[in-house]
Parts: structure tokens; sequence; C-alpha cells
């Protein structure tokens, strides 16, 4: 079950929000989470839950029961999130956040569907204001150090994380909690193959993207490793046909890929659609060993605290 979070200041203690007046500077504080714990806000004089996850959208996101609880209302601005085939729309509505001692406006999305369980809400890392967000999955360790890397600011509002470079071509990658596999999209995965000896190990099957939309991919075996950083990416998926296509990855026997679609977030009022890129959520096969994740906002760093890479074991996925 998902817990209440706590604001923690540098030099301070932790603090519950009951206890600080609503006028505290969000940005000079970090943001601390534990996997499993909610974020607690108030929005219309009601509370809310937020669970912050690596790969989530940038734009809090709220579970349509929760909408209707706290009287969010449409604007012009709304947006979709295409997931192949798949267009899961939103409304937006600007509202005055109370949340962690301070208190600040941001566009909001919702829609009728549940798009969290055991919360009210999901934001990503970079959501809410805080000078630093710190996601973590255990306690520190002396064996863990700092893996950091520059923080990818090419993938806009609608997620944060870093950029993997695949032979000279640019992936764009969140990290993800809640999935043991690294998934990535098609062309990604063509890339992946053709520099790191790659070929289809197995049929598709349906797999969890965002919003509850499934997709089908499917597992790639590679005979060079694929490195991010010192971390060894494993357990890789490829979207068979999402973001351009996979064709030419070897397969015994071939399979024709699927028509090609998009994944992309189209806002729909006065704004260009954001051009395809390649992405990819490396999961828990590939951290699971680490202790926290660190998004420092003012550094555009993103620092993973892990131990050395184990042999290859399968980490469990926290249950929320």
């Amino acid at each position: 079950m998902l817990s209440r979070s706590l604001l923690v200041m540098s030099g301070a203690l932790a603090v519950p929000q009951t206890a600080l007046a609503q006028n505290l500077d969000l940005d000079e504080t970090d943001l601390v989470v534990r996997h499993g714990q909610t974020v607690d806000a108030v929005i219309n004089d009601q509370p809310v839950s937020f669970h912050i996850a690596p790969e989530a959208i940038s734009i809090p996101t709220v579970n349509g029961d929760a909408a209707q609880r706290i009287k969010l209302k449409p604007s012009i601005i709304g947006y979709g999130y295409l997931v192949g085939p798949v267009t899961v729309n939103f409304g937006t509505d600007t509202v005055r956040y109370l949340q962690r001692g301070g208190t600040f406006r941001r566009r909001t999305a919702f829609s009728d569907q549940q798009v969290v369980e055991g919360a009210d809400a999901i934001a990503g890392p970079a959501a809410f204001p805080s000078r630093r967000t710190i996601l973590t999955l255990r306690d520190p360790s002396p064996d863990d150090r700092a893996l950091v890397f520059p923080m990818d600011r090419d993938m806009g509002r609608s997620q944060t994380g870093v950029m993997l470079d695949v032979d000279g071509h640019p992936v764009h990658v969140a990290f993800s909690f809640d999935r043991p596999e690294s998934l990535v999209s098609a062309t990604g995965g063509r890339w992946i193959a053709d520099a790191h000896g790659g070929s289809f190990a197995d049929g598709p099957r349906d797999t969890m993207v965002l919003y509850g939309v499934l997709r089908p991919a499917r597992p790639l075996a590679l005979t060079r490793p694929l490195m991010l950083g010192e971390l060894e990416v494993r357990n890789v998926m490829v979207r068979i046909s999402d973001l351009g296509n996979a064709e030419g990855i070897a397969d015994s026997p071939p399979e024709t890929a699927p028509a090609v679609d998009p994944d992309e977030i189209v806002v729909t009022a006065q704004s260009k659609v954001k051009p395809r890129s390649q992405r990819m959520y490396v999961g828990m096969d590939t951290i699971g060993h680490c202790a926290s994740i660190t998004y420092d906002f003012e550094a555009e760093t993103v620092t993973l605290m892990c131990p050395a890479t184990p042999a290859m074991v399968t980490f469990p996925v926290p249950v929320s």
C-alpha cells in the first residue's frame, strides 16, 4: 500500500506538511519519496495523493474519480497521449496546489479513466517544484557509488531522464520501478540490434507501456552488452511497431513487422506536434540493485546510487 511522503530540506529534519505554513519556497527544497509512498497535496480544498514515478509524464495526471471529487474543469487546452494506435485523451485545468508547506499553480490533466492504482494521481520527477527530486528504492549502502548522467532536456515536458547513445543515434531513457524489462520503441530496438548483435529471442507478447495501454513487444537477445554508463541494460524488449518499425532485426523464423504507429504527446490547442523520438524505459532488471535516483534540476544531472552491477539476476518489482 502506498504511504505518505514527507518533505525533506537540506540541513533540516523531515517535517510533516501540517506543521508548516503555506509560504515555503519549494524550489529550495528536496522532494524525497520512497517507492510505495505518496506525496500529498490539497487542490480545491480537497486532499489528493500523488504517486511519483520516474517514467511518468511531467504533467500531473489525476484519476477520473478524483477529478470529479476535486471538481476539475476542462480548459481549451487538452492533450492526447498516443501509444501505438491507442489515443488516451485528457482535459486539463490549471489549479492551485497546497503541498509540502508551499503553494503553486500547475496545469493538471484528467480524464474519466483510472491512470494509477493506490493513489489519486501520478506525476513525474519534474512535475512539482523542488531543487532536487530523490526517488529511493532502499536505504543507502557503503557499496553504493554515484553514477552521474546529464539530464536529457530534449525529452521536453513529456518525461525526465537521460540520453543513451546507440552508435550515434539518440535514445531517450526514462527509468522505471514498475517493470522488470527495459522497453524500447521499434527503431531504437533496431539500432540496438545492429550495434550489439541483437536478434529476437521469442515471439510477441503484450507489454504495458503507460496509462494501462498494452502494446506488442518481443525480447531482444544481444551478443554484446548494451551499456548506459556503467549500467548494463538487461532484459531488452522491443515494441515491434511503435515509433518506426523493427524490420531488419534477425528473426527465426522471419516475421513481418506490423504497420508503423506513433507514440507521442499531441497538444490540441495552438501547438505543433512533437517530432517522434525513440524512447526506452529502463526497468528493474537493470536498476533493481540501486538505492536511489536523484534528479538535480539546478545541476541538470540524474544520479543513480548503485553498487557494482551484480551477475544476472531478476530483481522483483516493488509492490506499491
